[in-house]
């Protein structure tokens, strides 16, 4: 989807909206939107703008025609892609109104939807889960992949062979997490994260030997997992230019009051988190590190 209107403040645009012809769907039943797109950021330098002209981010909502014509509101959050183009889904089983054929999303945020699709598979469709064990977790220097923009320019992909050994890109300083084995950090959530920035990889490897082969007549899909946080570096974030203060899982309100200095924390920070950067990404200096397990 293009067309909108955009303003001069980046990542938004005029209040518009999509409307969505759903055909003869028995909303009584099932009804979901796979909806493949992607979304041009704004920064907080251009949010921070924004309000000073008045004009505030509005959350894409839905509202749905029901059968005597009036439009009403559905959900007041529905999402977005966020990210690289992806596909995400939004489950209206249960919400819209009685005879309700046409939806419409409304957002003044510049998001560029690929394609639509409606779902009703019945709830009743038989689905098994089984978890793939993570069994390495590999973190390194990579380079920088080739970038590719496309129109609009937001609309990027990275070439993941053709490598750059420097590329214009600074890092927050602070402490980073130490190359090698990592695992230890990711088999399960809690606040104790890999730390990584631009130019790095973590690779991981999972072990699928324990899955027993589908049933006939069934197909296996895929699902990646991952639980954590990004931070960029806009002047007009809190502590942009440092890798603290960590995140954490908790509500507690950003900037964090000062984390409990439990056991466990002091030694995630002395045993994980020993490559310091001082600058644009050129290590101050850097301290061995080995565990049991490497």
């Amino acid at each position: 989807m293009t067309g909108f209107n955009s303003l001069p403040f980046h990542g938004l645009a005029r209040t518009h909206s999509l409307q969505l012809d759903l055909g003869s769907v028995d909303v009584a039943k099932p009804v979901r939107l796979l909806m493949h797109g992607f979304v041009d950021y704004f920064t907080p330098t251009a949010l921070f703008a924004a309000l000073q002209s008045g004009i505030e981010p509005i959350t894409p909502y839905l509202d749905a025609l029901d059968a005597s014509g009036r439009w009403v509101r559905v959900l007041d959050d529905m999402g977005f892609p966020a990210g690289l183009a992806r596909t995400m889904t939004r489950d209206l089983s249960g919400l819209l109104p009685e005879g309700t054929r046409r939806i419409r999303i409304t957002t003044n945020l510049e998001i560029y939807w690929d394609r639509i699709l409606i779902d009703t598979t019945d709830n009743q469709v038989p689905v098994t889960l089984a978890e793939i064990p993570l069994s390495e977790a590999t973190l390194a220097w990579r380079g920088y992949p080739r970038l590719e923009t496309g129109n609009p320019a937001s609309d990027i992909i990275f070439v993941y062979d053709d490598l750059s050994p420097t590329g214009p890109f600074a890092k927050h300083r602070g402490a980073y997490t130490a190359f090698g084995n990592v695992r230890p950090l990711l088999e399960e959530a809690e606040d104790h994260f890999v730390i990584f920035g631009s130019g790095e990889e973590l690779a991981l490897e999972f072990d699928p030997s324990r899955l027993p082969p589908p049933d006939p007549g069934w197909k296996r899909d895929y699902f990646f997992y991952a639980d954590g946080f990004e931070k960029d570096m806009d002047s007009y974030e809190a502590f942009s230019q440092t890798v603290g203060p960590h995140p954490r899982h908790s509500d507690s309100p950003y900037p964090y009051a000062s984390k409990t200095t439990t056991e466990a924390n002091v030694n995630y920070q002395l045993e994980w988190n020993t490559r310091l950067v001082s600058g644009r990404g050129v290590p101050a200096f850097r301290f061995a590190h080995k565990h049991p397990d490497q």
